[in-house]
């Protein structure tokens, strides 16, 4: 693969993820089409501890955890999803600023910002994939799911949070695919 090919396949593996969220496909169960996870690629958020998430062996999967994410934020937020997106890809992954957002029954908004850090291997393969949120997120996260972090042990209580808001929704979320 050339160094263009490999910067234009680091740009539309950043677009799918925008195109993901902003027609709303992720809560459906639709993840990032253009994504490929190589063998034991890693997840880290300084927002969910200092532990890296080996995404090979973590039980639950990047499409569930985010279709259960969407879900969940859109039950507050029924127009939750994209405000604004840019990246920078290279020869080695990309760079996505997500703006993320939606208004409440009262038309209040409530928006955060996210910033992915991805790095891909030889094949475009992603090794591994960062993220970090605006201090937004800590409001966003109190409004949507009632709690906020960061979460120091890990992802866990953030899961049973958004879990604990499906279930209030009548959301199985047992029915979900991984």
């Amino acid at each position: 693969m050339t160094l263009e090919e490999r910067i234009e396949k680091h740009r539309k593996m950043a677009e799918s993820y925008y195109h993901a969220y902003d027609q709303e496909a992720v809560k459906d169960g639709s993840t990032y089409d253009e994504w490929v996870f190589a063998p034991h690629a890693i997840y880290w958020s300084p927002y969910f501890g200092d532990q890296t998430i080996d995404l090979e062996v973590y039980p639950m999967s990047v499409r569930k955890s985010a279709t259960m994410e969407a879900l969940s934020y859109s039950i507050t937020l029924p127009d939750w999803k994209p405000l604004g997106f840019k990246c920078w890809p290279s020869d080695h992954g990309f760079v996505m600023q997500s703006h993320f957002g939606g208004h409440d029954k009262d038309g209040a908004m409530h928006d955060f910002y996210a910033y992915g850090f991805v790095e891909t291997n030889d094949s475009c393969e992603i090794t591994r994939w960062e993220t970090h949120v605006s201090p937004e997120y800590n409001d966003f996260l109190d409004t949507v799911i009632g709690v906020h972090g960061p979460f120091k042990n890990g992802a866990e209580v953030y899961m049973e949070a958004v879990g604990r808001k499906l279930a209030q929704a009548g959301i199985d979320i047992r029915k979900m695919a991984d």
